[in-house]
């Protein structure tokens, strides 16, 4: 009987994909400018590696021990997350960071199950407060 490769190694290496992709479009960026783009790809390359590890380890596992491979309910969250992000790029398009934000923190808030609208409100003002303040008042200085 042959082993199936758990998805998470063939997720690791796109994720691996996407870094080399990530260097390989920073290669022309002046060196200060292709810092962070580099750190963070590095990050994520390491990232993917444990996930390659990891899934090569569950490979190893009893096919009676692993759990069911790509299902629809293990896509839908993630999916429905990214589709969110989809919006929230036109939204940011559309009306600017501020509004898109405000608009997306009590939007996902809500989707990921969160009830109380003093809290979601509270932590949406307060965030875009922040974020108005060190971003927008204290840079303008500088």
């Amino acid at each position: 009987m042959k082993k199936q490769i758990h998805q998470d190694v063939y997720i690791g290496f796109a994720a691996l994909a996407v870094c080399m992709a990530i260097f390989a479009l920073t290669a022309s960026l002046p060196s200060d400018a292709a810092m962070m783009p580099r750190l963070l790809s590095g990050l994520m390359a390491v990232l993917a590696l444990l996930i390659i590890y990891h899934g090569l380890a569950k490979s190893k596992l009893p096919a009676d021990q692993q759990k069911k491979l790509i299902t629809w309910d293990g896509l839908k969250v993630p999916l429905i997350t990214w589709g969110l992000v989809l919006v929230y790029v036109v939204l940011f398009n559309l009306t600017g960071y501020f509004i898109a934000t405000g608009i997306m923190i009590i939007v996902l808030m809500r989707y990921m199950k969160q009830t109380s609208w003093k809290l979601i409100i509270g932590i949406d003002v307060v965030y875009l407060l922040f974020i108005y303040f060190v971003f927008v008042r204290m840079l303008c200085f500088w």
